[in-house]
C-alpha cells in the first residue's frame, strides 16, 4: 500500500514536472522584440489614421466624374487582425458600393489590390 502511494505521487510529480517545462518550449519571441522594417513602421502608422470622413472632394488634376466640390465619404479600416487596411471613396449622394483599395503588409514590401 505504501509503496503505491510512493507510485502514485511520482507519477504525478513527473506529469506536472514535464507540463511545467513544455509550457515554456512554445513561447514565441514577440513581435516588438524583432527590430521593425521600415515598411512595417509606415504601415504602423497609416493604420494610425483609421477611420471615417465626410468631406467635400477635389482632385488634381480635376477629374470629370469626382471632385468638383461634391459630399464624399473616405474610409480607413484595419482588418485581419491588424495586417491589413481597407480604403474606400465614395460619393455621399452615390448609393453604390463605393470602390476599395486593400493594402497588406505580407513580410517587408507593400501588396495593394483594388
Amino acid at each position: 500500500m505504501k509503496s503505491l502511494r510512493i507510485m502514485l505521487s511520482v507519477a504525478v510529480l513527473s506529469l506536472s514536472a514535464m507540463a511545467f517545462a513544455q509550457s515554456d518550449a512554445h513561447k514565441h519571441a514577440a513581435p516588438s522584440d524583432a527590430p521593425k522594417s521600415d515598411a512595417q513602421k509606415s504601415f504602423d502608422q497609416l493604420k494610425a489614421l483609421a477611420g471615417t470622413w465626410h468631406a467635400t472632394i477635389t482632385t488634381d488634376p480635376p477629374v470629370k466624374e469626382m471632385g468638383d466640390g461634391k459630399m464624399g465619404d473616405v474610409s480607413l479600416r484595419v482588418t485581419s487582425r491588424g495586417n491589413a487596411l481597407v480604403h474606400e471613396m465614395g460619393e455621399a449622394e452615390n448609393q453604390k458600393i463605393p470602390p476599395s483599395t486593400t493594402i497588406r503588409l505580407p513580410c517587408s514590401i507593400w501588396i495593394m489590390t483594388a
